[in-house]
């Protein structure tokens, strides 16, 4: 026997009564199905309400194939016979109803500016999107569809929903057609759009609050537009108004300026950026100097991994094969790198004290870089390698 499902006549119902009829199961789960309910169950991109039923928290409610709603409790199920009483979580129900009208004007706005149509929505915990069959759709062309749908809001238009009569689908614009059921409901924000559907949604537009578009991204060919609206937009708004006034306070400067003074700083930060690098070119000038020798193979320790590459590059030069390591409290930077006249492999000399260690890296011929485990006798390391690959090593 299929539930009655009686928020379908009024979404603000949030408490009743109902007869439990069953005790089932559900994905696995032991569930409650009563001959009538408030709940609504997850379907059609919705998430579904919680609350209390029989003095027990609702977990999840869930639709099955034959009709018949899942509520899935917790703790221990009533038995069957029993009258129930059921309350639903009323700030989830209206930010659900807020988002899901918010889909169905978004979705004619996209259609009506863009000639976009939606292939798909869901209605999220977190977030919220439309994908829709138009690539390129812009940021910019969002805001309007936005725009739109704000507007609509403020206009309060009254949003009905029923079931009409079995000839009346054919007539009515639908924005898409209808599911292949024995009977359609109708969800009709009036003189805009009119959508066959059997979520919960709000009874007049301004109870939608507001819109907001957060994202809009390439999607399967087509675009994905990630949206809020209602409750959730207004928390999510005022989480980042504080955000920027926060930030403001850092920067000394009122939230309109905040975009000014983070390029202001962006600029200081390159300039640094820049000195930092000249002074480093310098450095490492200073460093090969001291480095440099006559032998075939230079082994030796820097301070600053950073350094690494830039003091190799000075020393690699004609048959020189460079070994460097920068040790720190998490393990030993190392860079192998050869001259243009050498013939040795830098990858696979690097490889081989990489696996001699039990650490980490690889490369080039010409340059490799790895990390070794902190205390390690690198310089034996690269040594034994050296000798093993026929390279010029130090005498020891």
């Amino acid at each position: 026997m299929k539930t009655e499902r009686i928020h379908y006549d009024d979404p603000l119902l949030l408490a009743f009564e109902a007869n439990v009829v069953a005790h089932a199961e559900h994905r696995g789960r032991p569930s409650l199905i009563l001959d009538r309910t408030a709940f609504y169950p997850e379907s059609g991109g919705q998430m579904s309400d919680r609350g209390v039923l029989a003095g027990r928290p609702v977990l999840d409610v869930q639709l099955d194939g034959e009709g018949r709603v899942h509520h899935v409790l917790e703790g221990e199920l009533p038995p069957v016979g029993a009258r129930v009483e059921g309350t639903i979580d009323e700030l989830r129900r209206r930010e659900h109803m807020a988002l899901h009208t918010a889909q169905h004007a978004l979705s004619h706005a996209l259609l009506e500016l863009f000639e976009a149509v939606t292939l798909s929505s869901r209605l999220g915990e977190r977030a919220c999107t439309i994908d829709v069959d138009r690539a390129g759709l812009s940021l910019e062309d969002a805001r309007r569809a936005e725009a739109r749908v704000n507007a609509l809001i403020d206009e309060d238009r009254p949003v009905r929903q029923h079931f009409p009569s079995d000839e009346e689908p054919a007539r009515l614009a639908l924005r898409k057609p209808p599911p292949e059921t024995d009977r359609v409901r109708v969800v009709d924000i009036e003189g805009f759009d009119v959508t066959p559907c059997g979520g919960t949604h709000v009874t007049h537009t301004a109870q939608i609050g507001l819109v907001r578009i957060e994202a809009v991204e390439r999607y399967k060919g087509g675009t994905r537009l990630t949206f809020t609206a209602g409750p959730r937009a207004r928390r999510s708004l005022s989480a980042m108004a504080d955000a920027l006034l926060a930030l403001g306070a850092e920067l000394s400067s009122g939230p309109f300026e905040v975009a000014r003074a983070v390029e202001g700083l962006r600029k200081k930060l390159d300039e640094a950026r820049e000195e930092a690098g000249a002074l480093r070119a310098k450095l490492a000038d200073r460093l090969a100097e001291t480095l440099r020798t006559d032998e075939v193979a230079i082994i030796a320790s820097v301070d600053d991994a950073s350094l690494l590459r830039p003091v190799a590059e000075r020393l690699a030069e004609g048959e020189h094969i460079v070994a460097l390591a920068a040790p720190g409290a998490e393990g030993i930077d190392v860079l192998i790198a050869r001259g243009p006249a050498s013939t040795a492999n830098a990858g696979a000399l690097l490889k081989a004290v990489a696996q001699a260690s039990g650490g980490r890296g690889g490369g080039r011929p010409e340059l490799a870089q790895g990390r070794l485990a902190a205390g390690v006798d690198w310089r034996a390391l690269v040594e034994d390698a050296l000798r093993a690959t026929g390279g010029a090593a130090p005498g020891r």
